[in-house]
């Protein structure tokens, strides 16, 4: 898991420069379709999150929505005639995530996919394929992510630019973006905050996770890593829905990681935080620049690089990568094997098929 996120920066710069052409296309074929639906499973379906965001604020598409693979093959959620699908899959081969492909393209339905590299099958046989990184050997999936990302920023803005909105906007937009994998290689030059903090905080075992705006994905996604690396109980929630009843859950054993990338969502995180200070709640806050108004509000705090709250995922998600990995290190956690070496959890496996 640790070498696959040192990886990101320079998986994240190869997988854009190769795919670039792959994206135009797919652009101008999104741009004749009504609607797009998003598919992906676990986080896969996080990755989606990302992308119908950007695509809509960023690539100025009318109607997209992200949903589960197993929603779209088993419960009435098929782009509808005219529309496009597009499947995010690490492995590319899982049975939803194919056979969603598979249906829609027997419908007539615009196909395209980001999977990670494979045999040619499942998912790969979209009318257009976007492949990222080779295979994972962790259970945690962490740079098949963050480079599934980049493809769907990438896809936003070429959205943007062939419609001709705002070009000022989306060249500073693509300088950013283009910094992305320099800005997360300084992140990686010292992960002793995050070390520290996972050191720290190592014994909670209920964790909340909230971000919104572009990093409600972000707190999913790491909910979701902690679930997978530590086996603890972690939960990701949109933070405006997290004050609607789920405060009432935090007292004095929960801890509580609140991202913010600044923006409408950064200014409830300071509030959320502030008052889960009066709960007693343990409070840690990650946060650019623009969110770093969350510092007084938490118990501890990590700052990271970034500017642009709509790119804010990138630096937000690595910092919390590696405080996920450092929790698993520091609770005595093997964080790639997902309990594969456990019998009990291979018996389990036994009865489903993925």
């Amino acid at each position: 898991m640790f070498d696959a996120i040192a990886a990101q920066p320079a998986a994240i710069a190869e997988v854009v420069a190769r795919n670039r052409e792959g994206v135009a296309a797919l652009a101008r074929a999104l741009r004749q379709t009504p609607s797009l639906t998003l598919a992906g499973m676990g986080t896969s379906l996080n990755g989606a999150i990302y992308g119908e965001y950007w695509l809509r604020t960023i690539g100025q598409m009318r109607s997209v929505r992200a949903v589960s693979s197993f929603d779209v093959v088993n419960y009435g959620l098929k782009p509808a005639a005219g529309g496009a699908l597009l499947v995010l899959s690490h492995r590319g081969w899982k049975q939803y995530s194919a056979r969603a492909v598979a249906e829609a393209k027997a419908a007539g339905v615009l196909t395209a996919a980001i999977c990670g590299q494979g045999p040619d099958e499942g998912a790969r046989q979209a009318d257009h394929l976007l492949l990222t990184t080779e295979q994972e050997q962790s259970a945690a999936h962490t740079k098949s992510l963050t480079t599934a990302m980049a493809l769907l920023f990438e896809l936003a803005l070429e959205l943007r630019a062939q419609a001709g909105g705002g070009e000022l906007e989306t060249q500073r937009l693509r300088g950013e973006f283009a910094a992305i994998p320099e800005l997360m290689r300084r992140g990686l030059g010292d992960d002793s905050r995050e070390r520290n903090a996972a050191e720290q905080l190592r014994n909670y075992r209920r964790i909340m996770l909230l971000g919104g705006g572009p990093n409600y994905p972000t707190a999913r996604e790491i909910a979701l890593k902690l679930k997978e690396t530590s086996f603890l109980y972690a939960e990701g929630m949109q933070v405006e829905e997290f004050l609607h009843g789920p405060i009432s859950s935090a007292d004095r054993d929960t801890l509580v990681v609140v991202a913010s990338g600044g923006g409408a969502s950064g200014a409830r995180a300071e509030q959320v935080a502030n008052a889960l200070g009066e709960i007693g709640a343990e409070r840690l806050g990650i946060y650019t620049r623009a969110g770093s108004a969350l510092a007084e509000a938490v118990n501890a705090g990590i700052q990271v690089e970034g500017e642009d709250e709509a790119l804010s995922p990138f630096a937000l998600l690595l910092s919390l990568q590696l405080f996920t990995y450092w929790m698993a290190v520091k609770r005595g956690c093997n964080p790639d094997l997902a309990h594969r070496d456990d019998a009990r959890y291979v018996r389990a496996a036994g009865h489903f098929e993925m």
